[in-house]
């Protein structure tokens, strides 16, 4: 199949962001399919525009068989009117780019969000091309906003997202989604059960380095790895980082911090405030550093905050990353579906209880190695049965079989239907 996938925020696996779009990718082409990512040049988490030169707007790269297509979209550090200006522009310039006009028409057109911006944008083309549409769902946008955001449900933004997200459920030939409960939120928008795929993140097990012992260290290292958006309970976290170093336990545990995004200055401004010693903060690494990090670590960090968002479940990244180095995870987070606790693999906490999340960090500090250890086995062991990249693909692979022929027939039957 020549397969496209639109997505603004994809990036090569040396860059700091969200490796899926350019995993699924390179899986895909090597399993003998013909794929086309198509990104914005601006790095959303490095805050950085490399691929491009002054004055190009657009440009080919190809990179572990895949073919980019780096589309110059607009540069803006916050979440402010100048992103939001960026989401639509870059859809306008991916249905108006000359090298995408260039290329073999594709059989299949990818869509992925957050943002709808860039799925209508793939929409439209799929339509112009006469390719089937097949929209990813990574996070629930409009509803986000509103749950996380605090947007109102009549506000502009907000209505005309529902318009268009209404209008990519109905007319895309399959629908790919992230959490695990969302199938039921697509059904009840009008999408055909049937035409739903619950497809997480995963890792590449072959890929995995073997799990590094827990370090012999007099300190407990709490690790989080991601961006500082509206997602996650800094602020929580803080508290509880207080209350810890209140009751004397500053130099026995500490929360490490790695990453970047538009709430960084203020949360590392409170933890100044609050004369924090047991937090740290280590800007941006790309997905090839995680593993390193996670070594050097006793444990994965992952403070949700309470949403009515997460009922239709999670699946995060930075989660599946901490079980494949075999760390514990400590969570706070109340969401439809728990990782955590379905591998057994770290304590959960409810969200926005800094009192619980400080004892439960506690509690791992004073665990042995051997059972910090035994944790993070059984998270290596869960993400290596249940997120393996090699088996998502092939249900991604299911799901674009039946994009084209509303069956889900076999490769070499839509090898046929695509060349008759």
């Amino acid at each position: 199949m020549k397969v496209w996938i639109v997505h603004r925020y994809a990036v090569k696996p040396t860059e700091p962001g969200g490796a899926r779009p350019f995993t699924l990718a390179k899986e895909l082409a090597s399993r003998g399919h013909d794929v086309t990512l198509v990104a914005g040049s601006f790095n959303h988490w490095s805050k950085t525009d490399s691929k491009l030169s002054s004055g190009e707007k657009e440009r080919v790269e190809v990179v572990d068989g895949v073919r980019i297509v780096w589309i110059k979209s607009m540069s803006y550090q916050s979440s402010g009117p100048r992103r939001l200006i960026g989401m639509i522009d870059f859809g306008r310039r991916v249905k108006s780019s000359p090298l995408l006009a260039s290329f073999e028409s594709p059989d299949i057109i990818i869509g992925s969000s957050p943002h709808p911006f860039s799925a209508m944008a793939a929409l439209k083309l799929a339509k112009r091309l006469k390719a089937a549409f097949v929209y990813e769902v990574r996070d629930l946008w409009p509803q986000s906003l509103i749950d996380l955001g605090h947007f109102s449900e009549n506000h502009p933004l907000i209505v005309l997202m529902r318009r268009m997200e209404s209008s990519l459920v109905q007319k895309a030939k399959a629908i790919v989604t992230l959490p695990p409960v969302c199938p039921t939120y697509f059904e009840e928008k009008g999408a055909e059960s049937k035409a739903v795929f619950w497809i997480p993140n995963g890792v590449n097990v072959p890929d995995l380095p073997p799990v590094q012992p827990i370090p012999d260290s007099q300190v407990c290292t709490f690790t989080f790895v991601g961006v500082f958006g509206l997602a996650y309970a800094f602020d929580t976290l803080l508290e509880a980082a207080s209350q810890l170093q209140k009751d004397g336990h500053e130099d026995k545990i500490n929360f490490k911090l790695v990453g970047d995004g538009w709430e960084k200055p203020r949360i590392v401004k409170r933890a100044e405030e609050l004369g924090l010693k047991n937090v740290s903060f280590v800007g941006a690494v790309p997905k090839s550093d995680v593993h390193r990090l996670m070594a050097e670590s006793d444990a994965g960090l992952l403070p949700l905050k309470r949403t009515e968002v997460y009922r239709w479940g999670i699946s995060p990244n930075k989660l599946f990353d901490y079980f494949g180095a075999g760390r514990p995870v400590l969570f706070s987070g109340d969401p439809g579906n728990n990782p955590v606790d379905e591998a057994g693999a770290g304590i959960s906490v409810m969200p926005d209880n800094p009192a619980g999340l400080a004892q439960a960090a506690l509690e791992l500090a004073q665990m042995s190695r051997k059972e910090r250890e035994a944790m993070g086995a059984r998270g290596r062991d869960y993400v290596e049965r249940n997120h393996d990249l090699s088996e998502l693909v092939t249900k991604l692979e299911d799901a674009l079989y039946f994009a084209l022929d509303g069956r889900g027939s076999s490769p070499a039957q839509v090898k046929e239907l695509i060349h008759h």
